[in-house]
């Protein structure tokens, strides 16, 4: 999906006054939306409930339904994600358009289906009421979609509408949720979130008709590329434990708390988390803005090479200059993603006290940890990002596990200590899953000829697995 990042440097070099702000906040929406929309609902919830003196109860139990649903959304959704994104660079690079917005329809109704059933049975015995339960399976399904179309926005270059959604879906919240606490509504905060997340879905399914040609069918054709690409599927699972498994376990810790039926929450260190988890966006965005355009083309006439029969001397020359942009792109983000850390670290901390958010010093001990431990996380799968390029499946897929391994067992492990230790864990996992990808990555590059002849099968062959026969049914 390189092709959006030089979009967005076209916006990003221009003489504009705010260009280069224009193409970050692109790139950040395009690209984490749904995720920043949820953190920034959340906090704005926060900010709403403590104007209008909501007690801590009512409070803890909204966002710990807030929280569990998000998190069921973001599950479901990862089961298809990189596998989903991956077909649609496929078919963009074969040019069959429009057999995306057919996937697009298929692929929501497969999450829609079995996140709502999975979901639906946590939510009948999880003790809420059937009004809260409702509000959640709605909530669940608008996230669940909203996190589906974002792999297909990628490829819609219209920025000004994405953002435009992105913008009315927090106006919609902050409008109902202030008129909810102005009249004492009891579920109205919940209900305006429903209410943001139904605008941007709708905004973002138009934007995607709009976009793509084709009828309104449906095409389960996508799920042959879970048999194709059966590892992607695998290193999206990992990331997404190692990403969230700490939040998980510290629920069920010293410092959480049981809200209300099933439903744990530990806001001293969830609100942190979800504030430090901002830091990643500095690696996203200058990934996409920045890496990936300036390697991308190093990469693509590399190969072109191999294919069209270019000379020794040729390959030889292009693939130092490729690997020389590449390791000086990569050492530049770093250097941006530590500097962003460190100040976020401190000066977000000092912004955090002045909010309505009832940050205290524990608190602020966690965001500052948690901040170091998603910027090695984000260097870290910068890496693994251009192990993915290299078509370096085994050694991404490597270091995903030990990321997704060492975050469950050292945060277990913290909680025989103080609770101030926690979020130590995860930020080894982090350190661990940038020491792994950047010691893979040295060691691919170093002997690539060999993985771009030696390591290929001789014999291509087809495989046609589970998720092949179920396309095939479905199809049918």
């Amino acid at each position: 999906m390189a092709g959006i990042g030089f979009e967005l440097r076209k916006i990003y070099n221009e003489d504009g006054l705010l260009s280069k702000q224009r193409a970050y906040g692109y790139a950040s929406v395009i690209y984490a939306g749904p995720m920043i929309l949820g953190i920034l609902l959340v906090v704005g919830v926060v900010a709403l409930s403590v104007l209008g003196n909501l007690e801590n109860e009512a409070r803890d139990s909204l966002l710990g339904m807030i929280s569990y649903t998000m998190l069921a959304s973001i599950t479901i959704n990862n089961f298809f994600s990189l596998v989903v994104t991956r077909y649609v660079s496929d078919m963009l690079y074969e040019k069959k358009y429009e057999k995306i917005l057919p996937s697009y329809y298929a692929s929501s109704a497969l999450i829609l289906a079995i996140g709502a059933v999975v979901y639906g049975i946590f939510l009948l015995v999880s003790g809420i009421s059937s009004l809260d339960m409702f509000l959640c399976l709605i909530l669940f399904g608008e996230l669940a979609l909203s996190w589906n179309a974002m792999n297909y926005l990628t490829a819609v270059q219209d920025y000004k509408s994405i953002m435009l959604a992105f913008i009315s879906a927090i106006g919609v919240t902050l409008i109902l949720g202030f008129v909810a606490i102005y009249f004492g509504l009891p579920h109205g905060l919940l209900l305006s979130i429903c209410a943001a997340y139904g605008v941007m879905l709708l905004w973002t399914t138009r934007l995607l008709q709009k976009h793509f040609p084709g009828r309104q069918e449906v095409s389960f054709e996508f799920l042959k590329w879970f048999d194709h690409f059966s590892d992607l599927f695998k290193i999206g699972l990992y990331l997404f434990i190692g990403l969230f498994a700490h939040i998980i376990i510290v629920w069920f810790s010293p410092l959480g708390s049981n809200i209300i039926g099933l439903f744990r929450t530990a806001p001293t260190y969830d609100v942190p988390a979800m504030l430090a988890y901002l830091t990643t966006l500095v690696s996203t965005i200058n990934f996409v803005v920045s890496v990936e355009v300036f390697f991308y083309p190093k990469f693509k006439e590399y190969y072109r090479l191999y294919n069209e029969k270019g000379s020794l001397l040729e390959i030889k020359e292009t693939e130092v200059e490729m690997l020389e942009v590449l390791h000086n792109e990569l050492k530049y983000l770093a250097w941006k993603q530590l500097l962003a850390t460190i100040l976020i670290m401190f000066a977000g901390e000092f912004v955090l006290t002045l909010l309505p958010l009832g940050f205290n010093g524990q608190m602020s001990g966690y965001f500052q940890t948690l901040c170091l431990a998603y910027g090695l996380y984000a260097i870290g799968n910068s890496n693994l990002l251009i192990l993915l390029y290299f078509s370096d499946y085994q050694g991404a897929k490597k270091s995903a596990r030990l990321f997704a391994l060492a975050t469950i067992i050292l945060t277990i492990a913290s909680q025989f200590f103080d609770s101030s230790f926690y979020g130590y864990g995860f930020l080894v996992a982090g350190a661990l899953l940038y020491l792994s990808t950047a010691g893979r990555l040295n060691e691919y590059i170093e002997d690539l000829p060999y993985h771009v002849l030696g390591s290929q099968k001789m014999v291509p062959t087809s495989k046609e697995g589970l998720f092949t026969k179920l396309a095939k049914r479905l199809a049918r």
